[in-house]
């Protein structure tokens, strides 16, 4: 396998023949038919690789099982498992403003046209998504990752650039009153 992708975690057996729930990172997972092969690590980080019988949506989890697991001992050994794919599987984005996560990790991120560091996670919130941006001296900064503050992406450059006034430009030098904007 190449690179491997987690598609999902397994949360607990269900009833008592093999069945267990999910919980899906993305939609890649609710999409794979009967007979499709993933690997489940589970963890004691021993890899499994199962054909999926049968999935049924139940509220935010999945319901799934396995071609490999019989009962509810062998479902409950799966527990707190990762459910992965290799990453040539995964379906190419539908539109040019989706992106995997793992394509803007290590991504340069520039802010007007300074080069501030390189994405070290994305991080999803409620309202949007936030890059953390780690800098050469380790401090972290989050910025949005939203159409507002996205000027360009260049994922072969592997360049992020935002928009101007996201980040005081004075934070981190002596100037204006120890590092901030005088308030005064």
């Amino acid at each position: 396998m190449g690179e491997a992708v987690i598609i999902g975690v397994v949360t607990r057996a269900h009833g008592l023949h093999g069945m267990v729930r999910a919980r899906a990172t993305g939609p890649t997972l609710a999409g794979l038919p009967a007979g499709e092969h993933v690997t489940v690590t589970d963890r004691d980080g021993r890899i499994h690789d199962l054909a999926l019988v049968s999935q049924a949506p139940a509220g935010a989890d999945l319901l799934i099982g396995f071609d490999a697991v019989a009962d509810r001992a062998d479902a409950d050994a799966l527990r707190g498992g990762t459910i992965s794919i290799d990453a040539a599987r995964l379906p190419d984005s539908v539109t040019p403003d989706e992106f995997y996560v793992r394509d803007l990790l290590g991504a340069s991120v520039v802010v007007d046209g300074r080069a501030i560091g390189t994405v070290r996670d994305v991080i999803n919130g409620p309202a949007n998504d936030v890059l953390d941006v780690v800098g050469a001296e380790g401090a972290s900064v989050l910025l949005p990752f939203t159409r507002d503050a996205v000027i360009a992406i260049d994922l072969a450059a592997r360049r992020i650039e935002l928009r101007a006034g996201l980040i005081d430009p004075l934070a981190g030098s002596d100037a204006g009153g120890g590092g901030g904007r005088d308030a005064g």
